[in-house]
């Protein structure tokens, strides 16, 4: 679920008309935590990374983002600081628009409800995550990131499987799952033996959307029971 997938063609292309284009490089802060919210970016190709900063200092992956998504949306509309940091995690193209004109679009097509219908949704389902990584073992930890990132970037694949384009698989699905990159590499490495997944160099490609939930889930009857393989995780 995504802004434009809320709305019709016509009112994302109002959006995306009122806005200034502009592209980022990988590696671009396109919106910085902590600072105030005078613009949102619509984006419109590539994708980005949310990361917040922790009590102790430390940088967590919260999400990955793609074309669809309005980013700042909620600093736009209560005032308030950033509340994440959001990076080109690859080259991005982004329509920004001042926060007093995103405003005005919202009230002119009453969107309160869908901001706040979205907001509430990303929420729930960061909680879940979270709660679910606190007590799967190491596999089916990463199944359960993988089946969420398929939902959230996924795109359908010419055979039938899913891709998830990301870039920097290993290091950056390690670091969502709160795991080392070995950890990650074993975990990953079990899923593609089982016939799950192909993990590419910049993409990993889901072959078995049912068995890869069957994991996330730590069932047993997983094929090879690789979903119960693995250390349960300390957070």
């Amino acid at each position: 679920m995504n802004f434009c997938s809320l709305v019709s063609a016509d009112v994302w292309r109002d959006l995306v008309e009122r806005g200034r284009r502009r592209t980022f490089r990988r590696g671009s802060v396109l919106l910085r935590e902590g600072e105030s919210p005078d613009s949102v970016i619509a984006l419109v190709d590539g994708l980005v990374k949310v990361t917040q900063i922790n009590e102790c200092g430390d940088e967590l992956t919260l999400m990955l983002r793609g074309p669809g998504e309005v980013l700042g949306e909620m600093g736009a509309l209560l005032g308030r600081p950033r509340s994440a940091t959001v990076t080109a995690f690859r080259p991005c193209t982004g329509i920004v628009l001042p926060a007093h004109a995103f405003r005005g679009y919202i009230e002119r097509h009453r969107l309160q409800t869908v901001v706040y219908q979205l907001t509430v949704e990303r929420l729930n389902s960061h909680e879940r995550l979270r709660a679910d990584l606190a007590h799967l073992p190491r596999v089916s930890r990463m199944a359960r990131i993988v089946s969420h990132l398929a939902e959230e970037i996924g795109h359908q694949h010419g055979d039938g499987g899913l891709v998830v384009e990301l870039g920097m698989v290993r290091k950056e699905l390690a670091t969502m799952a709160a795991m080392s990159r070995s950890s990650a590499l074993d975990a990953l490495s079990q899923l593609q033996a089982a016939g799950v997944l192909t993990l590419g160099r910049r993409n990993l490609v889901i072959n078995d959307v049912v068995h890869l939930r069957a994991a996330a889930r730590d069932e047993k009857q997983f094929p090879g029971g690789v979903g119960c393989q693995g250390d349960a995780p300390s957070m």
